[in-house]
């Protein structure tokens, strides 16, 4: 049994490792406006077309000793490290399902819907962090999709996520609603835009993946870890900023919210099953 599930976590890191690096290539082109699909990769630098053998996940990078095959310019750390990350986030979703049909008999075919759809929202996800981190903006090809298919997860493996579609679809309009009511009454109040809709996007689709029980928390998770984020980077470029721009200028210090809603969801993916139970327990006072 042990070997079983090994082999088939090794295959899944394989699966995920292949996936991260054609997200890779959906971060790069995509807001560019280029297609994902065509041409194949090129290097950046020289624009020469990379070889099958050095596209290789992970260890085309080292192979080369991470620069271009023709020109020797450095590839970005990024590229391997999406790629790692994406194998091992990919390993962690799946593992409960893998254990579930292995260990407890349970059905394969749902367990296997439930798995990809879940690494499919976590590549939305990881895209979407990463674009929006480099370029203030959402795209609309990867966060209008989302409740589509979070509703459509839960219609057919509800049961086995433990977000019925009525969670699901309650999670997808709540989400956007309260948070396109602070949208506009942000605005309202201060007169600058404070959260984009692309934000407002987003959160109807990890509404509608992790339904609305849990919605409150992962909001929560992300604002906390943004507010953090936001404060540790103030105070490590307070200077420069300061010297610059004047001591005000760190009450409008612009970050993108979208990639720490995407973390707050994959966290509450990857740990849902241990927090939920002491939530629970805290909120009933037992």
């Amino acid at each position: 049994m042990e070997a079983s599930l090994t082999t088939v976590l090794a295959v899944v890191a394989v699966w995920g490792a292949l996936w991260g690096s054609f997200l890779n290539v959906v971060v790069y082109r995509l807001p560019r406006g280029r297609s994902v699909v065509r041409p194949g990769s090129a290097c950046p630098s020289c624009a020469k077309p990379i070889a099958p053998w050095h596209n290789v996940p992970v260890l085309g990078f080292l192979w080369l000793r991470g620069r271009c095959a023709h020109c020797r310019q450095p590839i970005s750390w990024r590229y391997p490290a999406v790629e790692a990350l994406f194998a091992l986030l990919c390993v962690g979703l799946a593992l409960p399902y893998v254990q579930a049909v292995l260990i407890d008999g349970a059905a394969w075919r749902p367990a296997l819907t439930a798995a990809l759809g879940e690494q499919g929202f976590a590549f939305a996800l990881m895209a979407l962090a990463l674009i929006d981190a480099e370029t203030f903006q959402i795209p609309d090809a990867l966060s209008l999709p989302l409740p589509l298919l979070g509703l459509a997860i839960a219609v057919g493996v509800g049961d086995l996520r433990g977000v019925s579609w009525a969670s699901s679809a309650s999670g997808a309009l709540v989400g956007a609603g309260g948070l396109f009511a602070l949208q506009w009454g942000y605005a309202a109040a201060t007169g600058r835009e404070g959260l984009g809709t692309g934000d407002v996007k987003l959160l109807a689709g990890i509404g509608a993946f992790v339904g609305l029980t849990a919605l409150p928390l992962v909001l929560l998770a992300g604002a906390l870890q943004g507010l953090a984020f936001g404060l540790a980077y103030a105070f490590a470029t307070r200077g420069r900023a300061v010297s610059q721009r004047g001591l005000a200028s760190l009450r409008y210090l612009a970050l993108p919210f979208g990639p720490f809603l995407a973390l707050a969801a994959l966290q509450w993916l990857l740990l849902h099953r241990s927090i939920e139970p002491v939530v629970v327990r805290w909120l009933s006072g037992s």
